[in-house]
């Protein structure tokens, strides 16, 4: 009697079905973003999720997140707040 290995799932591996409701605003932001990147919504929605995550533990370590450009020896910021 042979028996096959259990597969185990990864808590990574396994996924959860969300429904979302959102403004027509968000929708068409969503839409841009996955055009632009070449990407579906989905994608687009669990990387803000993991992109929201990690600014949120950056900020918990006392870190402040933001987006800055050097241009013509000029640094332009810009702070995230509320995160």
């Amino acid at each position: 009697m042979s028996k096959e290995p259990v597969k185990s799932i990864s808590p990574e591996a396994a996924r959860v079905r969300l429904t979302l409701d959102l403004s027509q605003r968000l929708n068409a932001i969503v839409d841009r973003i996955a055009a632009e990147n070449e990407s579906s919504k989905a994608d687009v929605l669990r990387f803000a999720i993991e992109f929201l995550s990690a600014a949120t533990e950056a900020k918990r370590s006392g870190m402040h997140v933001g987006a800055w450009k050097e241009e013509d020896g000029n640094r332009r910021e810009r702070e995230f707040v509320g995160i």
